[in-house]
């Protein structure tokens, strides 16, 4: 029996389309990567300084113990001119390849 070249292509077709519509997506409800305290902007100045002090530790005061800095602004990730520093959170991030500095950007976030 010949098999049909046309039912073939509408089958892989049919797999195809199927398998690439599979993709998880992150849900709010997903557990985040890390806990945080955010101490506070960083105001030294030199090359890769500036932006917001985040740490993985639990140290609350700024520029103390190991802090990495967000690339991403302040109003970017729902931090505003009124708030208090530390602000716990709740972060995913990823490492912000754009540059040398070595900062992280905030791909999600929720206060503690």
């Amino acid at each position: 029996m010949k098999k049909s070249p046309r039912l073939i292509a509408i089958i892989l077709t049919l797999f195809f389309s199927g398998s690439n519509s599979c993709q998880k997506e992150v849900s709010q409800e997903d557990p985040y990567r890390s806990e945080a305290i955010i101490t506070g902007y960083d105001f030294r100045a030199c090359v890769c300084c500036g932006g917001l002090m985040i740490t993985f530790d639990g140290e609350p005061k700024p520029y103390t113990g190991v802090f990495r800095l967000i690339g991403n602004s302040a109003a970017d990730i729902g931090i505003s001119l009124t708030d208090t520093f530390p602000i716990n959170v709740k972060v995913d991030w990823k490492e912000d390849t754009s540059n040398y500095c070595n900062h992280m950007l905030i791909t999600r976030i929720a206060r503690r």
